[in-house]
This record gives structure tokens, sequence and C-alpha cells, in this order.
């Protein structure tokens, strides 16, 4: 049987816009203008992805 979700689907917005869980998403270097760690997509606080 799979993992009881710890947030309802009915709630989870984060879920419901990626398709994951917020735990579940993959981080690779930090951003030179933020600091701040750049996800799977790309993105990062400032939103420059670190270009």
């Amino acid at each position: 049987m799979g993992k009881k979700r710890e947030i309802p689907l009915e709630i989870d917005d984060h879920f419901k816009l990626f398709g994951k869980e917020p735990w579940e998403v993959d981080y690779g270097e930090k951003c030179a203008i933020c600091n701040v760690r750049i996800d799977e997509y790309g993105f990062c606080s400032c939103g420059s992805g670190g270009e």
C-alpha cells in the first residue's frame, strides 16, 4: 500500500502545481545572485536561475 498523504489532496497546492511533494524536488547548485539552491526546473528565489 502507498504512503499515507500528509496533506489532503484537496488543499495540497504544491502537488496540484508541480505534481510532486516539496520534499521530492531535486536541487542543484546555488544561485550566484540570491544564494538559494536552484531546483530541477532551473528556478530560485530571485528567478534568475543563476544567470
